[in-house]
């Protein structure tokens, strides 16, 4: 029966993805999270592996014939995800889940926030908003900060009286 309700959710997810373009993070992570009992690491896993092509192939292709995709886009986007995707999914367990979740809350507000109060038509750069860098620096940071290069030990003192001489 789980089985049946999973297409269900599947078959809601890509409508919202053919239609927004949207997916893995908005509507499949917190859905398995909600609906199915997933934890926020196993959603996260689960909707890269979702991911995977060819799941986004039709829908593609329909805006394709449509003349509502910017090939060269999608070519750096795509390397820049592959390269992204590998980093965020080595960075993930280092973090502690309440941070991920205030994380991810706080990006979905956000967008929701930004996209409502800014349509697209009114902007006028492209470039990521210097406080969204900071906090993506701050985080990166943060979980890097026990990574560290290991001290060496000591030195064995050569001398049998253990006389320490500095020049």
């Amino acid at each position: 029966m789980q089985g049946l309700w999973l297409l269900l959710f599947g078959m809601v997810v890509g409508v919202f993805g053919g239609l927004f373009g949207i997916g893995g993070g908005l509507i499949i992570v917190p859905g398995l999270m909600l609906f199915f009992g997933l934890t926020q690491r196993q959603a996260q896993g689960t909707s890269l592996a979702v991911m995977i092509p060819p799941i986004g192939f039709f829908g593609a292709l329909a805006y394709y014939n449509r003349g509502d995709i910017k090939l060269p886009i999608v070519g750096w986007v795509a390397l820049g995800f592959i390269i992204g995707a590998y980093f965020g999914a080595v960075l993930h367990p280092r973090l502690p889940l309440p941070l991920l979740r205030v994380a991810f809350g706080l990006l979905l507000l956000y967008v929701g926030f930004t996209f409502v109060m800014y349509p697209a038509a009114e902007k006028t750069s492209t470039a990521l908003p210097p406080a969204i860098a900071a906090i993506v620096s701050g985080i990166v940071a943060w979980a890097l900060r026990k990574q560290r290069l290991p001290v060496a030990p000591k030195p064995e003192s050569q001398n049998d009286d253990e006389t320490e001489y500095h020049i």
